[in-house]
Order: structure tokens, then sequence, then C-alpha cells
């Protein structure tokens, strides 16, 4: 019997799983996803916050695009780098003080496969020690209340919870479920 057909030899069911997952899910993919799941503004409070919830925070910026790097080993896996420009203000007795954050949220994402034939894009929720932090205060009050009230470690804290919060929307969901026995169905049926 001829094993190949056209240019090519058969392959296992295995070795075509293998394939199939690393064509599909690819950093290119996996980026145009995210881009269209993070990207955007961040506008957020005034909220109170501290002792007696003195303190009033807001924030405004916005989440850029995401770089995106396969992970080595046999699954297929990603680390996401999303890049979050912030400005903050701090109200404390009747005084603003105001911040500027660069951060970068580190995500890892797996693709796996699912019953009964389904990709599911596994995203763990990100820690305060995936989130890169750098924090510029404008103004000496501003520096001294970035110390004091551990602003950058704040920060961290917040955005892991706000990211970890959004991936489990479920929108974000959906987009991470991706059902190929029905798109299989769709393209044979024309």
């Amino acid at each position: 019997m001829d094993d190949t057909i056209g240019d090519g030899p058969y392959c296992t069911y295995e070795t075509f799983g293998v394939r199939f997952f690393e064509h599909a899910v690819t950093p290119e993919r996996i980026r145009e996803a995210m881009s269209g799941m993070v990207g955007g503004e961040i506008d957020f409070g005034p909220k109170a916050a501290g002792p007696g919830r003195m303190v009033r925070i807001a924030a405004q910026g916005r989440i850029g695009d995401p770089t995106v790097t396969r992970r080595p080993g046999n699954a297929v896996a990603f680390r996401v780098l999303v890049p979050v420009d912030l400005h903050l203000s701090v109200r404390v007795a009747a005084q603003n003080h105001r911040f500027r954050a660069d951060l970068r949220a580190a995500l890892s994402l797996t693709a796996r496969a699912a019953e009964p034939l389904k990709v599911i894009i596994d995203v763990a929720p990100p820690t305060a020690e995936d989130i890169e932090v750098a924090v510029k205060a404008h103004g000496l009050r501003a520096s001294v209340l970035r110390a004091a009230a551990d602003v950058d470690g704040e920060l961290r804290r917040f955005v892991a919870r706000y990211i970890g919060r959004e991936i489990e929307k479920p929108h974000i969901r959906k987009v991470r479920e991706i059902d190929v026995a029905s798109r299989i169905g769709k393209a044979w049926s024309g």
C-alpha cells in the first residue's frame, strides 16, 4: 500500500495533533486575540482606600499591545507581556499627589485539548510578583508618600487583581475557548 498522498507521507494521529496545535495556536494569533481582549483605556476611581478610607485614589491610563513569546517545552505555551501606562492621583489630607507608572504584566498561557473537541487557552491569574512596575512621583511630597505608602507594591497588587478579574469575565472566557468540532462541521457543510 502506498503510504503517501499528494506530496507528503501519512503521519500518526498524535503527530497530527501536535502539528495542529503548533499551527493553530501561534504567537501571532495569541497576540491578535490578546490585543482585542486587553487593549484599551483604564479609568478607575476616585475610590476610598487606606485607614479610615481617608485616601482617594484615581487612575487613568492605557493598556498597550502585548508581546508574545513561545515558552520552551512540550506544551504549546506562551509568555505574554502586557504593558500598562498609568497616571495616578492620590488625594491625602486635601492634597493631590500625582504619579506616573509604567507597568508590565507577565501572563502565562497554555493551549490545552479538551473534550469533546476543543482548544482551551488556559491563562494563569497573575500575582503581584508577575507585575513589573516603575513609578515616578511628581514632587517631593509624592515621593515621600510613594515610599511611606508602598505605592509600587499596591500598584502590583491592584494590577494583578484587575487582570485576574478581567480574564475571568464571560466574554473573555468565550474567546479563550475554540470549538474545533463546530468549525470543522461548518467547513464541511459549505
